[in-house]
């Protein structure tokens, strides 16, 4: 269901206003009501609930208005092209064509010459102050499609746990990228050491795994322990348990997976599903502290890459603990449609976070 937009309309004549025009021979008949359809023109705030119960906002671009969803109705639906949920924006993919995002690099101004923010310049620019430069944009500035970016699906571990060489089209293990994991209310920091291959898959796989008991009080790593596993040929999946740095089975208490395939095993490892994890080296963390982990970025294995996130649209000033738009504007394509957009506010009239206020039309010309 789609929700009505913030857009000005054009203010109908009161009724008695109306009659006595009648009653003096004005014409009967009645000017349809029209929309005024003014380019830079603010939409919002829309609430995106509070840090413990957020709220997510979907906006068609095309309509300019909110689609009421579920987040399990959007995950398929595609009416909507950007959503909103606390600083987080991004992009709807399950369209034919998913909606893609480009920044226009404007407001260079805003940083210094080595690429920091200047934080004057982002807590004085206002709506008004920036309208010009969201204005001035029109067809000529839009670039070709395969310099716009949309959201994509992406892991963890993924293929960073191996190296493979163009020219000599050889696999070695990337023993230098480790991962530390969360599962069972343990963490445990692992590495591949090894990979021998057969074929296209794996044959055998060399594992150094150090595991933290957290439920047996251990507030670092154990000795890091080497597991070794022979895949060539194999029939079923392989498990891993990394608290007896062992192999398990399905029915077992696994963490990790490796999927037996034609002559050895995928070139992938999957984490069980209640896991969660961070990319790391071997230098930074001898332990983890309980209390610290929930600001440490540990997150699913599989996760999605924000097309925004690569050029945030806001910044965090340190003294008033406020977000100010950067006021960049984004081209997003949806369909045959480029639109250019450009966030204004992060707070409503009273100063509550999570409302989002931002300009966003069709270009046309």
């Amino acid at each position: 269901m789609k929700v009505s937009t913030g857009r000005l309309t054009a203010t109908l004549l009161p009724a008695t206003m109306a009659m006595l025009l009648t009653a003096c021979g004005g014409s009967s008949n009645k000017t349809p009501e029209e929309e005024i359809i003014s380019e830079g023109e603010i939409y919002g705030p829309y609430s995106t609930g509070s840090t413990s119960e957020p709220v997510t906002v979907y906006f068609d671009l095309d309509t300019q208005s909110t689609v009421e969803l579920t987040d399990e109705e959007a995950a398929t639906d595609t009416t909507w092209d950007i959503a909103f949920r606390r600083t987080k924006v991004w992009l709807n993919t399950a369209q034919e064509t998913p909606v893609s995002v480009y920044f226009t690099g404007n407001n260079a101004d805003f940083y210094d010459a080595d690429g920091n923010p200047i934080a004057d310049m982002f807590t004085t620019a206002t709506a008004d102050s920036e309208l010009d430069d969201y204005t001035a944009i029109t067809l000529a500035d839009v670039p070709e499609a395969d310099a716009f970016s949309s959201d994509e699906a992406a892991a963890v571990v993924g293929t960073s746990f191996y190296n493979y060489d163009m020219t000599t089209h050889v696999v070695t293990a990337a023993d230098d990228v480790y991962y530390i994991v969360y599962s069972d209310s343990n963490y445990t920091k692992f590495r591949v050491t090894d990979i021998q291959t057969t074929g296209r898959e794996i044959g055998e796989i060399t594992f150094e795994i150090a595991h933290q008991s957290v439920l047996d009080g251990q507030s670092e790593f154990a000795t890091a322990q080497t597991l070794t596993l022979q895949t060539e040929a194999c029939a079923d999946d392989t498990y891993v348990d990394f608290d007896t740095q062992t192999t398990a089975t399905e029915a077992g208490e696994w963490d990790l997976m490796l999927t037996c395939g034609d002559a050895g095993a995928a070139f992938s490892l999957t984490l069980a599903d209640d896991a969660t994890v961070i990319k790391t080296d071997g230098q930074t963390y001898t332990g983890i502290d309980s209390a610290a982990a929930p600001y440490m970025g540990f997150t699913s294995d599989a996760y999605t890459e924000y097309a925004f996130d690569a050029t945030p649209w806001y910044y965090y000033d340190g003294s008033t603990h406020l977000l100010y738009s950067q006021f960049g504007v984004y081209l997003i394509q949806a369909g045959d449609v480029t639109y250019k957009f450009q966030i204004t506010s992060y707070y409503d009239e009273a100063g509550t976070s999570g409302n989002y206020s931002f300009r966003a039309d069709a270009i046309t010309e």
